[in-house]
């Protein structure tokens, strides 16, 4: 059967997917549907934030711990509405983040940990791509996926239970406008990407009425689809 680009058919062998995001709540407003329509179809998602989200807040009283601890707290409780599996923080701090040794260690260890097949992430090559941390999750994400798979790198990871050489087979960029080759129609599924970034109260106090720049990102390639709302992910070829 032909792979129909504008469907979840792009995702069809995909058993255990990880998605490699900056921030709390990115995961959510960027990939939110289609995560939550494979978690229907009983595929195990992982969810790794590399940063705390700790300075994402527009009041200059809050305190960087507590608002940590409340992203952590927040990305939980969206991760239970989309029926992700695990999730992960890597601790560094918001807006700090570089594609570094370390960081790119850190992300191969939960490939070999997690055994995903399937990798989710930031565009970092897209010239939208203005945030820096997004630009360093999406590259220390790809820079991780080969020696993930080499027994010599840092082979005390695959001392630890369950982990074994990485098994990466398909990647996936989102917050991409480069050519965009699999369109996901989210209609069906949008009241769950909604409540899952409401979860993130944080970042969206005032309810759905912050969420306006994630729908009308959602409108674009839903248009493209004749619906309503879709996600768009650019597929790389890897080896």
């Amino acid at each position: 059967m032909s792979q129909n680009p504008h469907s979840l058919d792009a995702f069809a062998d995909t058993k255990r997917l990880i998605v490699v995001a900056a921030h709390p709540d990115d995961l959510e407003t960027m990939c939110g549907g289609t995560v939550y329509q494979l978690t229907q179809r009983d595929v195990a998602i992982f969810s790794v934030n590399c940063t705390l989200g700790d300075i994402g807040t527009s009041d200059p009283s809050q305190n960087r711990t507590d608002l940590a601890a409340r992203r952590l707290q927040e990305t939980e409780a969206a991760a239970r509405l989309l029926g992700i599996q695990q999730t992960f923080n890597l601790g560094r701090h918001d807006g700090e983040l570089l594609p570094d040794l370390t960081l790119r260690a850190e992300i191969a260890r939960l490939y070999r940990l997690t055994q995903a097949d399937t990798l989710f992430t930031f565009d970092p090559h897209w010239t939208g791509q203005i945030h820096p941390d997004h630009r360093a999750a999406g590259q220390a994400a790809l820079d991780a996926y080969m020696p993930s798979k080499m027994p010599l790198y840092h082979p005390e990871q695959l001392n630890e239970v369950g982990a074994g050489v990485g098994c990466l087979a398909r990647v996936f960029l989102f917050s991409t406008d480069r050519d965009p080759d699999v369109l996901v129609d989210v209609t069906a599924v949008y009241p769950q990407k909604i409540a899952a970034s409401l979860a993130h109260v944080s970042q969206f106090p005032e309810g759905e009425a912050n969420l306006e720049w994630m729908k009308e990102l959602d409108r674009a390639p839903g248009a493209k689809l004749g619906v309503a709302f879709a996600e768009q992910f650019k597929q790389v070829n890897v080896w």
